[in-house]
């Protein structure tokens, strides 16, 4: 008997390892789909650990990233605040070779880059694709700008409207980067804060739109009740993180905060389109009769909709609202129905939670296939 027992236990034992360690974490899939040409990448280009004013280890930052569901991500630390530089030995090339095995690990695209930190009205810039942090740490700002560009960096404008709101946040300073090609692009949105004059800056003078977390503190995971972790998509050839950069130069993003897209229509309208589908868009309708076709929304953002115009001869709602990965019915019914037959019809809609502009929503059509029966 003690020797089953022995045996049971050793089996036991033998199998138990394995499983023990076959689990590392759970991912949210974010389900954004590719658009024609390219693949969709989900990004954090700037966050914060203990190697700066952050309050995590790097190694955190690439876990939490990959179980948020993104594919690329950048630490970002500051050269000038270093409140725990008592404890952590200072060296601006250290997040990244700490943090880079567990992202390998994870099949995280894992960026190199460093947040260089100067008071308004230079304010704070992100250099990314960086060679050496070290070398960035320099007194002069503009020297830290320009070194970064000479390192082959892509540098952005950090939190434009953070102290100085709207059109005062722009300086010569910002007007000097932009002449000398030293500032590719702006967050319009960091965290949750959203500046429409970055927005419009961006769109003026043809700089990259970001939209990125800027995260501190560990990842709170029960924050995001609507919508998506702060993040910019970034449409790349293909996932390798010289794609990336070249995308990120040829401005092919979108700015994703909660639920909320900010973009230029050329890649939110193919990103809406690819996102939604209609389910048998072909159907008979009469005059009070009802007809009703599904919609589905593969994304994770829920897209808010309203009615823009009118279609003769039916009835649609006025407000639609496509849950992230669900499918809608939507209800349509004839009404002074003119003439019978087949027609194309297109029904005018703009998403409110899509921004193409300031102030300025996505118009898209809902695509259908009716043949009308007069009475």
């Amino acid at each position: 008997m003690r020797k089953y027992i022995r045996r049971s236990l050793a089996f036991a034992a033998i199998v138990a390892v394995p499983v023990a360690g076959a689990v590392f974490a759970q991912r949210t899939e974010l389900n954004f789909p590719d658009i024609e040409g390219y693949v969709t990448l989900a990004c954090d280009l700037h966050t914060h650990t203990v190697f700066s004013d952050g309050s995590v280890w790097p190694t955190v930052r690439a876990d939490e990233a990959w179980r948020d569901g993104l594919d690329v991500l950048a630490i970002t630390d500051h050269i000038e605040y270093l409140p725990h530089k008592d404890d952590v030995i200072i060296d601006f090339n250290r997040p990244y070779q700490i943090a880079k095995p567990t992202a390998d690990d994870l099949h995280l695209l894992l960026i190199p880059g460093i947040e260089i930190t100067r008071d308004e009205p230079h304010g704070h810039f992100n250099a990314i694709f960086i060679k050496d942090g070290n070398a960035l740490n320099v007194e002069d700002q503009k020297d830290a700008v320009r070194i970064a560009n000479e390192q082959g960096a892509f540098v952005f404008w950090n939190h434009p409207e953070w102290k100085r709101k709207g059109d005062t946040a722009w300086s010569e300073i910002q007007a000097e980067y932009l002449a000398k090609g030293w500032m590719h692009g702006m967050e319009v949105f960091n965290g949750d804060n959203y500046y429409p004059s970055a927005h419009k800056w961006c769109l003026k003078h043809n700089l990259t739109m970001l939209a990125n977390t800027d995260i501190h503190g560990p990842r709170d995971y029960g924050a995001d009740t609507d919508g998506v972790r702060t993040m910019t998509l970034v449409f790349a050839r293909e996932r390798t993180p010289e794609a990336v950069e070249e995308a990120l130069r040829a401005r092919h993003t979108v700015a994703c905060s909660g639920n909320t897209l900010v973009g230029e229509a050329q890649w939110v309208a193919p990103l809406f389109y690819q996102s939604v589908t209609v389910q048998h868009p072909e159907g008979t309708l009469k005059e009070k009769q009802s007809l009703s076709v599904g919609v589905h929304n593969a994304s994770p953002i829920t897209f808010r909709l309203k009615a823009k115009g009118g279609v003769q001869g039916l009835s649609f709602p006025g407000a639609l609202t496509l849950p992230a990965g669900k499918t809608v019915m939507l209800r349509l019914e004839g009404r002074n129905i003119r003439e019978s037959g087949q027609r194309d019809v297109q029904l005018p809609y703009v998403v409110e939670n899509i921004w193409i502009a300031p102030e300025t929503y996505l118009p898209v059509t809902i695509d259908l296939k009716i043949t009308f029966q007069k009475d």
